[in-house]
């Protein structure tokens, strides 16, 4: 056995209360073996990595137990000891790369800072810089990131979320452990790199002979990746066993409820029935939008990105409209271009018939009341000096309503969004993410918005809360009549939402067809390779 938890009980101090996170767990990772840990957001999964890493935050305090690893136990060891262990024997690949990353060191100095915590050459002194270098660029390569020597000297931000998360990978196993911690490793990317990544886990593991306990709220996920299941719900494991054995008969209440919140493909047959043909409500022509690359202190051109070419795409009043594709084929370009926060290159955006450069033109407040946008992420859109309530209500207040019927508005788009008034002067990070995604939306249906673009608006939830923000979209939607564009990576949750579907690949739509037909009968070659991607149960 090389880890093994004993009624560990853990918590964090919170206006000087006792908050309990983790309620006497026991847990085990055996040699050469995937633990899959699963549960929803706040069920005290990151708080049990952290504890085994040693690395709860100041206000976080372990109450009692046992983490006994490679036959020591974790808890009784000095700071000193545990900098011995940790990344070395014991090391952890953060959930989110680009926050887990220093975005003012370029890549290559925070790698070789993992490389020179432990190493040492063979006479037992400190490795150089230069070996340590060679190192990294070795590193780098391991985890398939494709020329490593331009991304040692790239900043964060100039990588993709796939490539920053090979990053973390390569320095989580700069000393080969023997137990590495992937909490939440691919919650943000796409289907493809969310493959790749997967893929690249399990090969290192068998390359390195490590051990992974690997954390997670998507039961598909883990369907691919783990050898044995724990499932945690408010701070305890309510239920454990082989992979097989869980999916396949699950005994605890909470467990079915998780295995049943996992969208699957093709298996419930189209959303809805189709709408009945409807007039267009927005339209795109040979649409295409380009970005000029810049090096340089004076920020030279040296390039440019087509991020759309040539897109005709037809959304129907009425229709939920399904757009996907991985992270970087231009989806998000697109919808700015059909919201008019950007301009086109070349071709035309039809409103209703009407060209959209006319409309904003003619009737620029109309527009933008009716065409509003739900982003990725809520905690970022949502301004965190703001209550909720001025919040919701801040397109009214540019619209110049009274207060009256802002008042009127405010409870009326709460009722849909199933949210309380007497929540509206708390404040963002006062709200679950759920919440936080309920109060975006209400803030775009307040405007009395006609046109909803949902940018992957729920890949940042876990899969019941994301259950939950689904349910409450296609009610809206049959509701107010409204028309979404729906944007995602996941096929899973595209084929919930969706009547229609574009499929995106390097700017260029390839694919445009029904639900059913797209996830029964793909034609593209781009298409299949996504479906084949996506983790199923």
């Amino acid at each position: 056995m090389l880890l093994e938890i004993k009624n560990l009980k853990a918590g964090y101090i919170v206006d000087d209360n006792y908050v309990e996170a983790i309620r006497g767990i026991d847990l085990t990772v055996f040699e050469d073996e995937v633990v899959g840990l699963v549960g929803e957001s706040g069920c005290g999964k990151t708080a049990t990595a952290l504890s085994i890493m040693r690395l709860l935050p100041g206000n976080g305090r372990i109450k009692s137990g046992q983490i006994v690893f490679a036959a020591r136990n974790l808890l009784s060891l000095s700071k000193t000891e545990m900098l011995g262990i940790r990344g070395k024997s014991l090391a952890m690949v953060f959930q989110e790369p680009f926050t887990a990353l220093n975005p003012v060191i370029r890549i290559g100095p925070q790698v070789t800072e993992a490389v020179f915590a432990h190493s040492v050459d063979g006479t037992g002194k400190k490795i150089s810089k230069e070996a340590a270098r060679c190192l990294a660029f070795d590193l780098l390569r391991t985890v398939r990131l494709d020329n490593p020597e331009r991304i040692y000297y790239d900043y964060p931000h100039q990588l993709s979320g796939g490539q920053r998360q090979r990053v973390l990978i390569a320095m989580a196993l700069v000393h080969h452990p023997r137990l590495l911690i992937a909490d939440e490793p691919t919650t943000a990317l796409d289907v493809t790199t969310q493959s790749e990544i997967l893929k690249l886990l399990l090969e290192l593991k068998q390359q390195m002979k490590m051990s992974v306990l690997f954390i997670t709220h998507d039961l598909g996920i883990i369907n691919e990746v783990a050898d044995k299941i724990c499932v945690m719900k408010d701070g305890t494991i309510v239920e454990r066993g082989a992979k097989d054995e869980i999916l396949s008969s699950p005994r605890h209440q909470y467990t079915k409820k998780l295995i049943n919140a996992v969208p699957g493909i093709a298996e419930r047959g189209s959303r809805l029935s189709a709408p009945p043909a409807q007039d267009s409500f927005i339209e795109t022509r040979a649409l295409a939008k380009s970005f000029a690359i810049e090096r340089g202190l004076l920020r030279k051109a040296t390039g440019k990105i087509e991020a759309v070419r040539n897109v005709n795409i037809r959304i129907k009043k009425g229709q939920a409209f399904g757009l996907v594709g991985e992270s970087g084929c231009g989806k998000t370009t697109l919808a700015r271009l059909l919201i008019g926060l950007d301009q086109p290159d070349k071709g035309e955006i039809l409103l209703a018939g009407k060209p959209l450069s006319e409309s904003l033109k003619d009737t620029p407040r109309q527009v933008r009341q009716m065409m509003q946008i739900v982003f990725q992420d809520p905690y970022s859109s949502l301004d965190p000096r703001m209550r909720m309530g001025d919040i919701v209500l801040e397109g009214p207040a540019i619209l110049g309503k009274s207060m009256s019927e802002k008042e009127k508005t405010l409870k009326d788009v709460l009722e849909k969004v199933h949210l309380s008034r007497q929540d509206r002067h708390k404040y963002p990070h006062q709200f679950s993410g759920g919440q936080r995604q309920r109060i975006a939306i209400a803030r775009a249906l307040a405007c009395q918005a006609q046109f909803l673009i949902l940018d992957e608006p729920v890949s940042s939830l876990d899969l019941l809360i994301q259950k939950d923000i689904l349910d409450l979209l296609r009610s809206l939607q049959k509701e107010m009549n409204l028309t979404y564009l729906f944007i995602s990576h996941d096929l899973r949750v595209v084929e919930v939402m969706s009547d229609e579907i574009a499929v995106m690949h390097q700017g260029v739509i390839v694919e445009v067809a029904s639900s059913r037909s797209i996830y029964t009968s793909p034609r593209h070659p781009y298409t299949k390779h996504l479906l084949a991607s996506v983790p199923t149960l």
